[in-house]
């Protein structure tokens, strides 16, 4: 196995013996890796054209391999630890689950891409590729080692029927126990005919000891059959076609006879003198962003409504924009300032090298896709309809606008051995962006901001091969409320605006005095839905005019803190901190 990685500049000496002219795009004496995926070439070597997270800014792979040595050398030959190697075959196999998983959803269900996606294969869509072969392999001994365990003792019996006792007592020396009981361990067995089954197997031992060696698979071996290894093994596999030839059809069993086409189908991927060798098998994919983006979509989005305006406007039209413009990620989930209520968290993902900086021109797309969505959900407001009765964007006492949370989600590989944990978090090297109108006004419209995240790329790509819908909706469940923490702390931590609340004794008095003091208050205030007779008030240390309605102050030596809002409408009306939760 060899290792490639994507968007890296290689020697036209090393890419044309291995790719000829594809999967590359040349550039004077070198090439630039332009795919990502798989590949079995016809001198059956295993080479992986890997995600450009996988290299630092310094052209080290794993952080100590230079490139080259992967693209030269069979990783076997250039990984110094045990441990590393072996997380390295693992992960490849998931690679790849992952790059199947992406063939069968785009073929069934991405349509929206275009011609955007290149997607390139050379198998059917009933065919097999030589690592498919390796996996089945794996996964019939796990499901059928029961059954070939009861065979060999049926074989172990068999030949005990027939053990000339004569030769047995000549030739060999028996244990004698304490009793005087002989016990005589190797037997003359009077063996008229070759055992087929026995060597069916020891065949497939063999081949399973092979690919055990070869991708670091964690099977058992059972050393009860003769295993070819080595010099022996490549001597197997050279005659396989001709044996198997020899013992068709001399067995009965239906898992003797799967066995013997998976051992027939093996061959002709993996024996280079094999007729049906003549084919590369290969599953490409250009733009691996798209990947990532829907391992990220299928990990956190839920189920798009199709709820429409009477313009024909839905959301699960603005995610599917035929322009290109999508919206890559949308889940609904619990409001920031009130659980009782919900909103629609908007994301886009990032696929760039570790610590790349997300561009401009992104910053501005993802606020425009928040401002769609509210605008659409403001639509079906005023057009008397309503997804469910728990979105809320808009407070109609107030006129103030839920936040909506939006985020950038990028892949980062930290820890190689981890791919269990999600390690999701925001980013804040790369800082909140604040888009605004009145920068004093959180609750406007027009007041957005964007965080950056982080999360494991390991953790994500294991999670999109796992095809257990109860897990993915326990990761999806786990996502969504980390999500909303992390904002949740954001606005905790962040120095712009403070939350406080008040109390009226009833909606009527909260009304009278919004309606009164509605200039001092637009764009700073909102009635969550949990208790329309609580204001919530954000309060920006720049804002001006605000500072003369709205006091907060600490007296040291009466150790009292003074929060209240004061008018010539309204002589005093007490506020206190509010705790988001």
């Amino acid at each position: 196995m060899r290792i490639f990685i994507e968007g890296e500049s290689y020697s036209l000496d090393i890419l044309k013996p291995i790719f000829g002219d594809k999967f590359y795009m040349p550039n004077g004496v070198n090439g630039i890796i332009d795919n990502v995926g798989y590949y079995h070439s016809i001198d059956n070597e295993v080479i992986y054209l890997l995600p450009k997270v996988f290299i630092d800014t310094e052209g080290l792979i794993l952080n100590k391999y230079h490139k080259n040595l992967f693209a030269e050398n069979k990783i076997d030959e250039v990984i110094e630890f045990t441990d590393e190697l072996n997380w390295l075959k693992r992960f490849l196999i998931i690679f790849y689950k992952g790059l199947i998983e992406y063939r069968e959803r785009y073929s069934n269900t991405i349509q929206s891409k275009g011609d955007v996606l290149q997607l390139s294969t050379s198998l059917g869509e009933n065919e097999y590729s030589f690592l498919d072969i390796v996996l089945s392999f794996v996964n019939f001994h796990k499901k059928n080692k029961n059954t070939i365990l009861f065979i060999h003792k049926k074989q172990i019996s068999a030949k005990h029927k027939k053990v000339n006792w004569g030769k047995t007592v000549r030739k060999s020396n028996p244990f004698v126990t304490n009793e005087g009981i002989p016990i005589y361990s190797e037997l003359n067995v009077k063996k008229k005919y070759i055992d087929t089954e026995e060597e069916l197997l020891c065949m497939f031992y063999s081949v399973l000891n092979h690919l055990k060696t070869e991708y670091n698979f964690s099977v058992q071996i059972d050393e009860s059959y003769t295993i070819s290894k080595g010099y022996a093994y490549e001597k197997l596999a050279g005659n396989a076609p001709k044996i198997l030839k020899k013992i068709r059809y001399k067995y009965f069993s239906d898992t003797l006879v799967k066995m013997y086409k998976l051992l027939e189908l093996y061959f002709s991927k993996s024996n280079k003198v094999s007729i049906q060798n003549k084919n590369e098998d290969f599953i490409m994919v250009k733009y691996y962003h798209l990947i990532f983006e829907d391992m990220i979509d299928k990990l956190i989005t839920s189920k798009i409504d199709s709820k429409e305006t009477s313009k024909g406007v839905s959301l699960k039209k603005l995610k599917e924009n035929k322009d290109g413009k999508i919206i890559d990620h949308l889940f609904e989930y619990d409001s920031l300032i009130d659980r009782d209520e919900s909103i629609f968290y908007i994301g886009d993902s990032k696929y760039y090298k570790a610590n790349n900086k997300v561009q401009e021109n992104s910053i501005y797309k993802q606020f425009t896709y928040a401002k769609n969505v509210i605008q659409f959900n403001i639509d079906l407001l005023n057009e008397g309809k309503q997804i469910n009765k728990n979105i809320r964007y808009r407070d109609k006492v107030t006129e103030g606008y839920n936040i909506t949370p939006n985020f950038f989600i990028q892949g980062v590989v930290t820890d190689i051995f981890d791919f269990d944990n999600d390690k999701l978090a925001i980013d804040f090297d790369k800082g909140i962006k604040h888009s605004y109108h009145f920068k004093e006004r959180i609750f406007d419209r027009d007041s957005l901001f964007v965080n950056h995240y982080s999360i494991n790329f390991l953790f994500v790509l294991k999670s999109y091969t796992n095809k257990s819908s109860f897990e993915l909706e326990k990761f999806r469940v786990e996502i969504h409320k980390k999500l909303r923490n992390n904002f949740v702390s954001y606005l905790k931590k962040q120095n712009l605006f403070k939350f406080y609340h008040t109390e009226f004794e009833n909606k009527e008095l909260l009304k009278q005095f919004i309606d009164t003091e509605f200039r001092n208050l637009t764009g700073r205030v909102y009635i969550s839905k949990s208790n329309d007779k609580r204001l919530i008030l954000a309060v920006n240390g720049f804002d001006i005019e605000l500072k003369e309605c709205f006091t907060d102050i600490y007296d040291k030596g009466k150790h009292l803190r003074e929060t209240y809002f004061s008018s010539p409408n309204f002589e005093r009306v007490d506020f206190s901190e509010l705790e988001l939760i």
